[in-house]
């Protein structure tokens, strides 16, 4: 019995901070680091109604820039590491509309970014429904596993 109630609260112990891992931490602007704040502050001089959060070490805001969604990652030492900004179902390349529709019928687009990291274009596409799901693909319209 002592080797089941063990067993059985180890493994409580390990999803939970397996799941305490995974999530995002809200982060008050006044929080958010210096060096991270210069940086978006000269990146995004016109940027209004941050929000941001920290998850898996990046400092990562939502804000608009006229009247559009942006999103960017931030590291520890303030450099850009990612940004996009929304754009609409329209304008998402003809092959990743074919491959979401084809990968995931049934779910219908709800957000897409186009983003840019290391140089490399790509988007992230948002599927209404349940379980939410993001997906990143390439231009070609290549899922992109990370």
């Amino acid at each position: 019995m002592k080797k089941l109630l063990f067993t059985l609260l180890a493994g409580f112990v390990a999803t939970t901070c397996l799941n305490a891992q995974q999530q995002k931490e809200k982060v008050k602007n006044s929080d958010v680091p210096a060096a991270i704040q210069t940086t978006f502050k000269s990146t995004f001089p016109d940027a209004r109604d941050a929000e941001w959060i920290l998850k898996d070490g990046y400092y990562k805001a939502e804000f608009e820039v006229n009247d559009v969604d942006h999103i960017a990652a931030f590291d520890a030492s303030g450099k850009l590491v990612s940004k996009g900004m929304e754009i609409k179902k329209s304008e998402l390349p003809e092959a990743i509309q074919t491959a979401v529709k084809s990968a995931h019928s049934g779910r219908t687009i709800d957000d897409v970014y186009k983003m840019e990291k290391d140089g490399n274009t790509h988007y992230m596409v948002k599927l209404n429904g349940n379980p939410p799901t993001k997906l990143k693909y390439s231009a070609d319209g290549q899922e992109i596993k990370e």
